[in-house]
């Protein structure tokens, strides 16, 4: 009988031990690890997530201004069968800028307020900032060059033979690491580093001039 008494009050004894400090250690070595895992795969999917928002954004914009120099073209009407021997590219706002010369992409001028549709600066919702912003997000550059300049070919003055020209257009943007551009009248230096502080996003598209039949 007192046997059977001692073996109960050691197998109770040991289920009312509980753990040891080095147990209780090493539970929370191994539960902070995990949750350092946890936290540093949650940082990389925010910040992905962010990446692929602002370039969607700045995709966004490009594909904006594309539609801009296009619209432009709608003032861009001779040389044409009535007007054979003129080219009024003057008319148009950004156009008239093919073959000017830059040092690859050329800066556009910042419009005054309302900016609505001529802006090259843009906030984080993708709107329009006049002259004289410090809050740009985005900036855009463009470079206009001839396919087919007006009347080339023998067949000049045919309708067919109207000018045609290649327009690009690049939006840069600051990567998450660095400030925001803020000014967009300091363009990005030619010569990128091997980690530039840019993103770049380009579209391209031809324009032609639209004729009055």
């Amino acid at each position: 009988m007192t046997n059977l008494t001692h073996a109960h009050h050691d197998r109770r004894r040991d289920q009312e031990r509980g753990y040891t400090a080095v147990e209780v250690l090493m539970a929370m070595t191994l539960f902070a690890i995990g949750a350092a895992g946890v936290i540093g795969m949650q940082r990389a999917v925010i910040q992905g997530g962010e990446d692929a928002r602002r370039a969607d954004m700045a995709t966004n914009i490009a594909n904006e201004w594309i539609a801009r120099l296009q619209r432009d073209a709608t003032f861009w009407t001779q040389p044409n069968a009535t007007v054979p021997d003129k080219i009024d590219l003057n008319k148009t706002r950004w156009l008239t800028d093919v073959d000017k010369p830059c040092p690859t992409f050329c800066s556009i001028t910042m419009p005054p307020a309302p900016a609505a549709g001529l802006s090259p600066a843009f906030d984080s919702f993708g709107r329009d900032l006049p002259s004289g912003t410090t809050q740009a997000v985005y900036c855009v550059q463009y470079r206009l060059q001839w396919i087919v300049p007006p009347g080339a070919g023998p067949a000049y003055p045919k309708l067919e033979q109207t000018g045609l020209m290649r327009a690009e257009v690049r939006v840069y943007y600051a990567r998450l690491e660095q400030s925001a551009i803020g000014n967009c009248a300091s363009p990005p230096p030619e010569v990128i580093p091997a980690v530039s502080p840019f993103h770049f996003v380009y579209a391209a598209t031809a324009i032609r001039e639209t004729q009055l039949r």
